[in-house]
């Protein structure tokens, strides 16, 4: 079975298998009990919630890709602490947005249990730029 570290790592890269990406890893690596949860902005239980907030920034789910920079991952126990770079890729696959978040995720037998991401949110507004 994959290690946690494992477990994050290989979630986090099926975001840039091209459009649906993100659809398919929230499937795969999300329990319906799953809480993810974006720091000030949504709260989602499950992988349909998920789904439906990445539909709330403007695209569905199954259109949407990104490609992700882990800068640095820490693990203790089931828990994973990752500070990355999140890339929202347009259809040819070139960034339009990129994000500096800080996340833990919580795993359980090769699922992810809970998402807890933080990050600046003055951008989605226009606000900052």
């Amino acid at each position: 079975m994959a290690t946690p570290t494992q477990t994050v790592i290989a979630f986090l890269d099926a975001w840039g298998a091209g459009p649906g990406g993100i659809a398919k890893a929230f499937g795969d690596y999300f329990t319906p009990e799953t809480v993810w949860e974006n720091i000030g902005m949504s709260k989602t239980t499950g992988p349909d919630e998920a789904m439906a907030v990445l539909a709330g920034f403007g695209e569905s789910a199954d259109k949407v890709s990104m490609s992700v920079d882990n800068l640095a991952v820490a693990a203790i126990g089931g828990r994973v602490l990752t500070e990355r770079v999140d890339h929202i890729l347009d259809a040819s696959g070139k960034p339009t947005m990129s994000i500096q978040v800080m996340g833990i995720f919580e795993t359980q037998d090769g699922k992810i249990t809970a998402w807890r991401d933080y990050f600046d949110t003055a951008g989605f507004g226009g606000e900052g730029e």
